[in-house]
């Protein structure tokens, strides 16, 4: 289906936030991904569920915020994921479950907390692409 909208989207405070967290953390961010992050820092997609290569069905609640003064922002989980898998699983989004949307090795993954990952898309412009409503 694809996105149709993007809600409560938050204006990226610092334009060059990504850049500076690309350098600091040592990761890289996809064009598509940095794009859609500057376009929709903070949203939530709309439609928002996505079938998981395990068949299972899955939310997306919200982009990462690039603003550390955000609720929900990369800057709270980011050192956690860059110490753990030493930046080669990078988180933009979460689930309603406190689960997390990562790039990895160019595809998306969902990372659950328990450490299981299971591939969602194979690439960030596959993943908007297939998102649907329930």
């Amino acid at each position: 289906m694809a996105i149709e909208r993007w809600a409560r989207v938050k204006t990226l405070k610092n334009t060059e936030a990504i850049v500076e967290a690309e350098k600091k953390y040592g990761v890289t961010l996809s064009a598509a991904l940095k794009n859609c992050i500057v376009e929709n820092n903070g949203g939530r997609p709309v439609p928002n569920a996505i079938k998981l290569a395990n068949g299972e069905e899955n939310d997306v609640k919200i982009l990462l915020s690039y603003n550390a003064e955000d609720i929900e922002n990369i800057y709270k989980v980011i050192s956690y994921f860059v110490n753990e898998y030493k930046g080669s699983v990078v988180p933009f989004a979460s689930d309603s479950e406190g689960n997390y949307y990562c790039e990895m090795n160019g595809k998306v993954v969902l990372w659950y907390q328990d450490g299981d990952i299971v591939q969602a898309a194979n690439s960030f412009s596959e993943f908007l692409n297939s998102l649907y409503s329930i």
